[in-house]
């Protein structure tokens, strides 16, 4: 049986060996077997032992691993990338000499034109398509884009900035003109640009294609329109000038719907216009203007500025926007007014109740002392010095004027200082001052009371006759008047609460009281009102309130603080709350405080300003108007 179990044994592992992929067989040692004879003795006696020669070693072979045969995966591999390689070349090779159908290369695109055009002149342009592709292009399209400024041609012209016109199919070797006209705006020697793409398909693709041609350039070599300006150069600040705007036609045809554009440095101050602006102070409006027409326009504002500082007013001229009649749709000519501020030979300072800011804050109802001083910077004699005070404002009425040591005009509501009235004025020499003064009472109650005064000084350089005085010299003064704010306080008894204990107040009794604070603003509309007091430490907070806002009370400091919001003019806030006190027997005889003084504070909305007004502490005695009797606060056993 174990000779059995071992012969399996060795079959077992002949098999796996046998039939392993990375196995190899045994070495096997050989015997050779030899023809030696040998005599066998008969008698038994054992012969001589005999040395049989040892064979050489035999050297074992080299195992011999198992092929597996993988070539034809390579065979594969490179039959496939020699394929390949193959048709990309012979396509490659059939695209390049011609075979590709669709091709935008295929395709000649010409846009053909002038190299320049005056502005606002009809421009005759020509777009040439030609198909060399062998298949027909399919549903085409031609795409021009044009420059800002370029309008259609006709009565009724557009602008133009995209036109899209179909051109529906081209055979192979078809080819196609397409005439355009259109009107280009610019200014001279600009230069535009016009692009031309063609959009079409072929037959068995939903794809589109394109074509661009090269972009068509050209410059406008002459404005249809020519804008002139005139003004004085050198100007002093405060100084009144006038610009003034010529618009001459430079084309052979009728030019219509023209718009002119100002824009102002912040220093420049319009004051009128002939013809008059259709839009603001800023626009002009030209509804046709004839071959060789010219139009006028004069501008008069005054320019202010620092000594030596550069200013300009800018204009635009070109058609207005169809769509917008008061916008400049394409620039055709531009000009400047340009300023430099000379150094003011004329100082000019303000006084108003002391202070010497051009924007002053008054209380409600404060007459204002006007001082003005004039003074000669020049190292040179001026003469014929005339100064003009011109007041303005809802505070103001024709009696407001007074003490004025000029003449006041009522009627033009004017204060004027000149030679005529005033010898002083005929000359003033270098360095020389004038003083001037007159006094303002505001009209009552008037909400966001405010007035102005603008400070004209005109004089000549030349003595007369010569000479005319000119404005050398300007100021404002601007004034505002606080709102009035008040708050109040009193103590009551009931309403809106239930009261408890009897008046006078008793020694160890409790007596409750209703305490009622009011806001009120005056003429100017209040912002972020605030009331804040305090609780002596003798009176109890009863936590009971009624009215306007929002009452917050600090149980330890004893803290009160009203917050009433926004209050209107001439409008009050209230809010009431309820306390109670038990007197002691050192309060005996005195009348006990309940609420200490109340500060109110406020933002006046029209001044900017933070305001604050006070009130009274409140005691316990209630008011004899309300039906109480004397003494009713008086604490008593």
């Amino acid at each position: 049986m174990k000779s059995e179990s071992n012969d399996a044994k060795r079959l077992e592992d002949m098999r796996r060996q046998l039939y392993a992929r990375s196995s190899a067989a045994d070495a096997v040692e050989e015997h050779r077997l030899t023809d030696m004879s040998v005599d066998v003795s008969r008698n038994w006696t054992l012969p001589e032992p005999v040395v049989e020669p040892t064979p050489p070693p035999v050297e074992p072979e080299a195992p011999v691993k198992a092929k597996t045969s993988r070539r034809y995966r390579l065979y594969i591999l490179y039959v496939s990338l020699f394929i390949f390689i193959f048709g990309a070349g012979l396509s490659s090779l059939y695209l390049y000499f011609g075979g590709n159908e669709i091709s935008s290369d295929n395709i000649a695109m010409v846009v053909d034109g002038p190299y320049a055009i005056g502005g606002g002149e009809v421009l005759d342009l020509s777009i040439s398509i030609t198909n060399q592709n062998a298949i027909a292009m399919e549903s085409a399209t031609l795409i021009v884009k044009y420059p800002q400024g370029t309008r259609s041609v006709g009565d009724s012209p557009r602008n133009l900035f995209e036109q899209r016109i179909p051109i529906e199919s081209l055979m192979p070797g078809d080819s196609r003109t397409v005439p355009l006209q259109v009107v280009l705006f610019g200014e001279e020697q600009s230069e535009q640009q016009i692009t031309a793409t063609i959009e079409y398909r072929v037959t068995g693709s939903n794809s589109v294609f394109y074509k661009q041609a090269e972009p068509y350039n050209l410059s406008i070599s002459s404005s249809p329109i020519v804008l002139r300006v005139q003004n004085k150069d050198l100007v002093s600040s405060g100084e009144a000038v006038s610009i003034t705007l010529t618009v001459v036609s430079n084309s052979s045809s009728p030019q219509r719907d023209l718009l002119i554009g100002a824009s102002y440095p912040s220093s420049f101050r319009f004051e009128s216009a002939d013809p008059a602006p259709v839009f603001g102070n800023t626009v002009w409006s030209i509804d046709e203007l004839l071959p060789e027409e010219s139009v006028t326009i004069t501008l008069n504002g005054v320019m202010t500025g620092f000594a030596d500082e550069s200013l300009r007013v800018n204009f635009d001229l070109g058609p207005a926007q169809p769509n917008d009649p008061f916008i400049i749709d394409s620039l055709l000519a531009e000009a400047r007014a340009d300023f430099s501020i000379e150094s003011p030979f004329i100082e000019i300072v303000t006084n108003v109740n002391g202070d010497e800011t051009s924007s002053v804050v008054l209380e409600e109802g404060d007459d204002s002392r006007i001082q003005i001083e004039v003074i000669n910077t020049l190292d040179s004699t001026v003469y014929d010095m005339m100064v003009e005070v011109h007041p303005g404002g809802n505070v103001l009425t024709e009696d407001s004027i007074q003490g004025a040591d000029g003449f006041y005009d009522s009627n033009s509501g004017v204060i004027r200082w000149q030679a005529s009235n005033d010898s002083s004025f005929a000359a003033v020499g270098p360095g020389e001052r004038r003083r001037l003064s007159f006094t303002v009472l505001p009209a009552n109650d008037q909400p966001t009371a405010a007035y102005d005064l603008t400070v004209n000084v005109y004089a000549s350089r030349v003595a007369p006759p010569g000479s005319k005085p000119q404005l050398v010299g300007t100021a404002l003064i601007e004034a505002k008047f606080n709102s009035a704010v008040f708050v109040g306080s009193q103590a009551g008894r009931g309403t809106p609460f239930i009261s408890q204990g009897s008046l006078p107040p008793q020694v160890g009794q409790v007596t409750s009281y209703t305490l009622t604070i009011v806001a009120e603003a005056g003429a100017n509309d209040l912002t972020d009102a605030i009331v804040s007091s305090a609780l002596p430490i003798y009176v109890v907070w009863r936590d009971s309130v009624v009215g306007d806002g929002e009452l917050i009370f600090n149980s330890v400091s004893q803290q009160l603080e009203w917050r009433a919001g926004n209050v209107s003019a001439g409008q009050r806030k209230q809010v009431s709350f309820q306390v109670s006190l038990t007197p002691s027997v050192s309060q005996v005889g005195s009348t006990p405080m309940l609420l200490q003084t109340q500060t109110m504070r406020a933002t006046d909305r029209f001044t900017g300003s933070r305001l604050q007004a006070t009130s009274n502490p409140v005691y316990t005695e209630l008011s004899t108007e309300a039906g109480f009797d004397e003494d009713n606060g008086i604490v008593v056993r």
